[in-house]
C-alpha cells in the first residue's frame, strides 16, 4: 500500500484577532485559494470548519458554499465537524458541549446537506469526558494532537509506532478512534510555505518521517487564516514574502511522488489499528493542551482580557435565563477566541450582551445576635467556635485561615499543614487552607498572611454564622474575607471578595484548599467532571506529582489544571469520600489547579482557584474585583 499523505485545515472565522469588517478579505484570501487548490491540483484535503464560520461565509461569500459543494461531491474535499462553536470542551458544563456538536450538525445538513462524520478537537485541548460527547453527537472518529500525548507517557509505556496510523482512545464510557495530528510535522508546513525553509529542506524532512514507518502522515492540521494573510495577534509574525498558495502548491505536488494525498475517512478506512486502545489522560495531566510551552489550560480560563469574567458571565446566562435564550449567542461568547488574543470591539459586545440579559439575583443577608449555642474562644492566636459536635479553628495570625476542623473530636481531613509535619525540606513551610497570593515580576509574592486583630462574628440564621476579617494585601490589594458556617447543611463556605487597587501582570490566586497529608500506601483518589457528563477518577500513587499551579516558563505561570466543570471536586481513598469542594460558579468561574508533591511517607495535595494567570494573551485590562466562594462538606 502506498503512503498516505492527509490535510485538515481548521477554519475560524470567529478568530480572536480578526475584526468582523475583515471578514471578506479573510474569505477571499484563504477560503477561495483553499478549493482554488484542491480544484487545481486535484489534491484530497480535509477542512474543519465550525458552524458559525459556514453561517458567515454563506452571509458573506454564499458562492464559497456551491464551489465547496461541488468539490464534495467530487471526492476532493471532506468537512470535518467542529461544532457550532471552537469553545474549550473540557472548561464548559456538559450540556454547552452538547448543544454545541447538536446545533453545529444542524447547520452543517441545512447549509451543506452533510453531517459530518469525524470531528476535530477543538484547540486540540482533550479530555476523557470528549470522547463520550462526541460519540454520543453521533461522530464516528475524532482529530488529535500526539506530541504532547506522547509526552505525557513514560518511555516504554507508549510505543512511537503508534503515531503511524490511527488507534483507538477511550474516554470514560465509549472508545472511537483517534486521527493523529502532528504539531512539528504542521508547523515545518507552514514555516515553509512563509519562505522560512526551503522546499529541499521540507521535503527531506517529509522523508525522514515516511522512513521512520508511517502508514498515513499529516502533513497539516492548523489554522487556514495565516496563509497570505496574517491575523495580527504577533509582533513576529512572518511577513509575506512571495504568494503563498503557489509555494503550497509546488510542495504538494513535489510530495505526490513519494506518496498518496487522502481524505481523512480514508486514512481511517485504510490504514486504523483497532488493537491498540490508548488512554490519553493521566492524573497528572487530565487535560492536554496543544503545542508548545505557552499554551496551558489557563490561556482560555484564568488569562486573555478577562477570561474569568466571561466565563462567569456565560455561566450565569446558562442558569439564569430560563426562556427564550439564544442558544447560538451563548455558544458564540462561550467560544476559545474571546479568552485570548480577542479585539477590544468584540470583547465588549460580548460583555455589553451577556450583562443585558442575567437575570440579577441579590444577595440576602440580614444580622442577628450570636446566641449563646455558639462557643467563641481566643487561645493565643487561634480563635475557637465550638457547636454541638464541632470544633472549628482558626490562625488569626496568617490572614484567618483554617487551621482545623473537628467532628466528635476527630479531625477532618482538611486543615492547615504545620511547618515540621512532612519531611522533606522542600515542604519545610506551613500550608494553609483560605490562603490567596498574587504573584508578578513587579510586586514579587504577596500574601494575605496578615495578623488579623479585628473580625466580626454574626448570625445570620438559624445555625448560619459567618466570620469577617478584612485583610489589607500591601498597597495591592484588600481581601474581604468571609467564612460561612452552616450547621443545618454541615458545611463551611469561604467567600473571597479581592478587590484591586491596580492591575497586576502576574498570577491571583484565592482562597488555596489544602487537604491533611495522606499516606502513600493508600488507594488515594481525585475525581471531578472535565466537559462530560460523567465524573473521571485518578488515583495518586507515590510516583505522582501534579504541579498544575508551578510556571512553566517565564511567560506562562501555570503548567495546567482541571474543568471541574459542574464545580465540584472530591478527595478519597478506597470507596470513602474524604473530602468534597463545591465552587459556586455563579459568583465565579475559576480555573482549578491541583498539586500532590510527594513526602517521605505522605501525600501534600492542595487546589488553588485562580482568577487570573499570565501568559502571552493577558491583556492590562483592569478588573476592579475578584471574587470566588467555595463549599467544603463538613
Amino acid at each position: 500500500m502506498n503512503k498516505l499523505f492527509y490535510k485538515i485545515y481548521h477554519g475560524n472565522l470567529s478568530f480572536s484577532a480578526i475584526e468582523e469588517e475583515n471578514l471578506p478579505e479573510v474569505i477571499d484570501k484563504t477560503y477561495f485559494p483553499l478549493l482554488e487548490l484542491v480544484q487545481n491540483n486535484n489534491l484530497k484535503v480535509g477542512l474543519e470548519l465550525s458552524a458559525y464560520s459556514l453561517e458567515k461565509i454563506l452571509e458573506l461569500r454564499p458562492f464559497w458554499i456551491k464551489k465547496f459543494k461541488k468539490l464534495y461531491e467530487e471526492g476532493l474535499i471532506e468537512l470535518i465537524g467542529s461544532g457550532y462553536i471552537q469553545l474549550i470542551g473540557p472548561l464548559v458544563p456538559y450540556e454547552i458541549n452538547y448543544e454545541n456538536q447538536k446545533i453545529g450538525l444542524e447547520v452543517y445538513q441545512n447549509i451543506l446537506g452533510i453531517k459530518p462524520k469525524i470531528a476535530y478537537i477543538n484547540e486540540q485541548v482533550f479530555s476523557s469526558s470528549m470522547v463520550d460527547v462526541y460519540e454520543e453527537a453521533g461522530y464516528i472518529a475524532i482529530v488529535m494532537e500526539w506530541n504532547n500525548a506522547y509526552s505525557l507517557h513514560p518511555e516504554g509505556e507508549w510505543d512511537k509506532t503508534y503515531s503511524h496510523q490511527p488507534v483507538i482512545v477511550k474516554g470514560i464510557e465509549s472508545s472511537l478512534p483517534i486521527i493523529w495530528t502532528d504539531t512539528i510535522v504542521f508547523q515545518q508546513f507552514q514555516r515553509m510555505a512563509h519562505s522560512e525553509m526551503s522546499l529541499e529542506e521540507y521535503i527531506t524532512i517529509i522523508k525522514h518521517h515516511l522512513n521512520s514507518g508511517y502508514k498515513a502522515l499529516s502533513i497539516y492540521s492548523s489554522d487556514l487564516e495565516v496563509f497570505n494573510y496574517r491575523p495580527g495577534r504577533f509582533e513576529t509574525e512572518a511577513i509575506i514574502k512571495e504568494d503563498e498558495w503557489k509555494c503550497i502548491s509546488k510542495a504538494m505536488n513535489n510530495l505526490k511522488s513519494l506518496g498518496e494525498f487522502a481524505l481523512p475517512s480514508e486514512v481511517l478506512r485504510k490504514t486504523l489499528d483497532d488493537k491498540v486502545a490508548l488512554v490519553l489522560s493521566s492524573s497528572t495531566t487530565p487535560v492536554l493542551v496543544k503545542k508548545q510551552n505557552k499554551y496551558s489550560l489557563s490561556r482560555w480560563s484564568a488569562c486573555g482580557r478577562g477570561a474569568n469574567y466571561i466565563n462567569t458571565l456565560c455561566f450565569k446566562f446558562l442558569k439564569n435565563v430560563k426562556t427564550n435564550i439564544d442558544k447560538k449567542q451563548l455558544l458564540k461568547y462561550w467560544g476559545s477566541d474571546y479568552r485570548t488574543h480577542i479585539t477590544e470591539k468584540k470583547w465588549e459586545n460580548a460583555l455589553n450582551y451577556l450583562k443585558s440579559k442575567i437575570i440579577c439575583i441579590n444577595e440576602k443577608s440580614s444580622k442577628l445576635d450570636i446566641s449563646s449555642d455558639l462557643k467563641l474562644k481566643e487561645d493565643n492566636n487561634k480563635l475557637i467556635l465550638e457547636k454541638d459536635n464541632y470544633k472549628i479553628v482558626f490562625n488569626k495570625l496568617k490572614g484567618m485561615s483554617l487551621s482545623r476542623v473537628y467532628k466528635n473530636n476527630q479531625s477532618l481531613n482538611f486543615g492547615s499543614v504545620k511547618h515540621g509535619d512532612l519531611d522533606y525540606i522542600s515542604h519545610g513551610a506551613d500550608f494553609y487552607t483560605g490562603t490567596t497570593t498574587i504573584e508578578s515580576a513587579q510586586t514579587r509574592k504577596i500574601a494575605d498572611l496578615n495578623n488579623v486583630k479585628d473580625f466580626t462574628l454574626e448570625k445570620i440564621d438559624n445555625n448560619l454564622y459567618k466570620l469577617s476579617s478584612i485583610i489589607y494585601m500591601k498597597e495591592i490589594a484588600i481581601e474581604y474575607k468571609n467564612w460561612i458556617i452552616d450547621f443545618n447543611k454541615n458545611e463551611i463556605t469561604l467567600d473571597i471578595k479581592l478587590k484591586m487597587n491596580e492591575f497586576v501582570k502576574g498570577s491571583i490566586r484565592l482562597g488555596t484548599f489544602t487537604l491533611l497529608p495522606q499516606n502513600k500506601n493508600s488507594k488515594f483518589w481525585y475525581e471531578c467532571k472535565n466537559g462530560g457528563k460523567n465524573y473521571e477518577r485518578y488515583y495518586i500513587n507515590e510516583k505522582t506529582n501534579i504541579r498544575h499551579y508551578q510556571a512553566k516558563s517565564l511567560i506562562q505561570s501555570s503548567s495546567g489544571g482541571l474543568g471541574v466543570t459542574d464545580g465540584i471536586i472530591r478527595f478519597g481513598i478506597n470507596d470513602t469520600i474524604i473530602s468534597e469542594i463545591k465552587i459556586n460558579r455563579e459568583v465565579s468561574y475559576p480555573f482549578i489547579m491541583l498539586q500532590n508533591s510527594n513526602d517521605h511517607e505522605k501525600h501534600l495535595t492542595r487546589v488553588y482557584f485562580s482568577v487570573q494567570e499570565f501568559d502571552d494573551t493577558l491583556k492590562e485590562a483592569f478588573q476592579e474585583e475578584f471574587r470566588i466562594q467555595y463549599q467544603i462538606k463538613l
